[in-house]
C-alpha cells in the first residue's frame, strides 16, 4: 500500500498547530505497520532541517497564472527515522506565506505525480484540512489514477480564498461547486471542494464526525456534509508515548511511573502519587503559590481563543471561587484582552494564582505532572491532545462533552465531564472532583491510575487508518 501524507506543517521542522504533531506521528506509526508512506510539504523559508542533509531530487516546470514557474523537489528523512520527507520549493510563492500559496502547492502536487518526478508513484493521496482541499478537486477533474481521503482537523478553518487563485491554476471556475453560494464575495472555500471531491473523509474523532453534520457544529458546511454523510469516519488521533511519559521526561523534578520499570535509569523512579506529590511541591515553589499538598492545584494549558476554548467560562469562575480552597496555574497566550485579565487576577491573588503567557513546552510538562487536575471546557473540540498528555502523567481532566473529549473520557473513571457551556457547569463539576479527591481517595487513586494506564498510542490509531485506506482500495 503506497500513501503519498499531504500536509503545510510538520513537527519539528515547522509547526504551527496540532496538525504539526500529527504529521510527525501517524505517518511513523503507518510506516512501522509496513505501509509505504512518505510526506509532502512547502518548503518554507523559515523551515529548519535541524542539520539533516537535503538532496534535490528533480526540478520541473508547472504553469501558474499563465506564467511558467520552476518547482524543486528535496528529500529529507524524519529524524532518527528512514521515512522519507519531499520539500516542494518554489520561492515567489512557497517561501513566504501569500493568497497563492497553496493552490500553487496543491497544482505542484499535481504536477509531480503526473510527471513521475519521485520515481514513486502513490495509490492514496491523503490530503489534511483546507490546504490539500483542492487536490481531489483536480484529481477528478483530470482523472486521475489516485483515491483520497481528507482529514478534517477543524472544520471551521475553511482556506477562503479569491476566485483568481483558481484562475490561476488553470482551472475551470463553473466546475467548482461552491461558486453557487460565494459568487457574491468571489470566494472559492477550498475545504468544501476537498469535502465534495474526496474518495473518503475523516475527523479526527468519532464523536466529531457527527457533530459536523449539525446546524451547532457544521460551520456553515452541515447540509453538505450530510450529503456526504456516507464517506465521514471518525478516528481518534494518539500521542506519542515516549516523549510525553512520566518516567522519562527529564523536564520534570520527579520521574514517576504506574508499573515498576526494568533496567537502570539512572535516577530514582517513584510511584505515581510519590511522583506526582514531589512535582507538585516543585511546582507551587516556582510558581510563588502556597506550598501544600492539601490544596487542589488546577491547570489550563492551551490557546486563549474565546470562539472555541471556554477561558471565559474559567476566568468567571476563577473571580467567585473561594480561592484560599483552590489553586490555578493558567499557561496560555492569544486574545489580548483574555491575556490582560488573566495577569490582572494573577497580580491580585499571587498565592492561588498563577498566569504565564509565553508558551513553555518545559513549564507544560512541569504542569502536566504537578497538577491534580486539568481544565477543557470547549465549546468544540474536533480531538484535543491536551486531556490524553494530562492523562498520561495522572492530571485527571476536567472537560465538556463534545468531540474528540467525549471520545477519550469517561466519566467518573478516568476524569470528569460537563455538559452544558457555562461556567456554573464547570464550577459545579471542578468541585465534584475536589470533594472524591478530598474525601474518597480510594476512587481518586482509582481513576488517577485508570487514566495513566489508557492505551492513546498511535498505533491504536494507525490501525483504524490502515483499515480507512483498504475500503478505499477495495472500492
Amino acid at each position: 500500500m503506497k500513501v503519498l501524507f499531504v500536509v503545510w506543517e510538520l513537527a519539528p521542522f515547522f509547526q504551527v498547530g496540532g496538525l504539526g504533531d500529527v504529521a510527525r506521528s501517524l505517518p511513523k506509526s503507518l510506516y512501522s505497520e509496513n505501509i509505504d508512506i512518505k510526506v509532502i510539504l512547502p518548503y518554507y523559508r523559515s523551515l529548519k532541517l535541524h542539520r539533516l542533509r537535503k538532496k534535490l531530487v528533480n526540478k520541473i516546470s508547472i504553469v501558474f497564472n499563465k506564467k511558467k514557474e520552476t518547482v524543486s523537489v528535496y528529500q529529507i528523512h524524519f529524524i532518527n527515522s528512514d521515512l522519507p520527507i519531499y520539500l516542494v520549493k518554489n520561492e515567489n510563492f512557497l517561501d513566504l506565506p501569500n493568497i497563492d500559496l497553496f493552490s500553487f502547492f496543491d497544482l505542484a502536487i499535481i504536477e509531480i505525480l503526473k510527471k513521475n518526478t519521485l520515481s514513486w508513484q502513490p495509490q492514496i493521496i491523503h490530503c489534511n484540512d483546507s490546504h490539500g482541499g483542492l487536490i481531489p478537486l483536480l484529481i477528478k477533474h483530470q482523472n486521475l489514477p489516485f483515491k483520497t481521503i481528507l482529514t478534517i482537523h477543524n472544520l471551521t478553518h475553511q482556506g477562503k480564498i479569491p476566485i483568481s487563485s483558481i484562475e490561476k491554476i488553470g482551472f475551470p471556475i463553473e466546475k467548482c461547486r461552491v461558486v453557487k453560494w460565494e459568487i457574491q464575495r468571489r470566494q472559492i472555500n477550498r475545504l468544501l471542494e476537498g469535502i465534495t471531491h474526496a474518495d473518503l473523509i475523516n475527523t479526527v474523532s468519532p464523536s466529531y464526525a457527527k457533530e459536523i453534520m449539525t446546524e451547532e457544529y457544521g460551520a456553515g458546511l452541515e447540509d453538505i456534509l450530510k450529503n456526504e454523510r456516507q464517506k465521514i469516519y471518525g478516528i481518534l488521533n494518539g500521542i506519542d508515548n515516549d516523549s510525553r511519559s512520566p518516567l522519562k521526561n527529564d523536564d520534570i523534578s520527579a520521574h514517576f511511573s504506574v508499573e515498576k520499570p526494568t533496567g537502570d535509569y539512572g535516577y530514582g523512579i517513584f510511584s505515581p502519587f510519590e511522583g506526582k506529590k514531589r512535582n507538585k511541591k516543585s511546582l507551587q515553589e516556582k510558581l510563588g503559590l502556597t506550598q501544600s499538598d492539601k490544596l487542589p492545584l488546577i491547570a489550563f494549558i492551551g490557546r486563549f481563543d474565546s470562539k472555541q476554548k471556554g477561558i471565559e467560562l474559567i476566568h468567571k469562575m476563577i473571580r467567585r471561587i473561594n480561592l484560599n480552597k483552590f489553586q490555578f496555574v493558567i499557561l496560555g497566550q492569544g486574545e489580548s484582552e483574555w491575556e490582560e485579565r488573566f495577569n490582572w487576577l494573577a497580580s491580585f491573588y499571587q498565592k492561588s494564582v498563577a498566569y504565564v503567557s509565553i508558551f513553555d513546552s518545559r513549564l507544560a510538562s512541569q504542569i502536566y505532572a504537578g497538577a491534580d487536575f486539568i481544565l477543557i471546557p470547549s465549546k468544540f473540540e474536533p480531538c484535543g491532545l491536551i486531556q490524553m498528555i494530562a492523562m498520561r502523567y495522572g492530571t485527571l481532566p476536567i472537560a465538556r462533552a463534545t468531540g474528540g473529549l467525549k471520545d477519550s473520557i469517561k466519566n467518573g473513571v478516568d476524569g470528569f465531564l460537563f455538559n452544558k457551556y457555562t461556567s456554573n457547569d464547570l464550577e459545579k463539576t471542578l468541585k465534584k472532583a475536589v470533594d472524591i479527591m478530598n474525601n474518597d481517595r480510594s476512587r481518586f487513586k482509582k481513576m488517577v491510575l485508570a487514566a495513566m494506564t489508557k492505551n492513546f498510542s498511535w498505533e491504536k490509531s494507525a490501525q483504524e487508518y490502515i483499515k480507512l485506506y483498504n475500503k478505499l482500495l477495495d472500492d
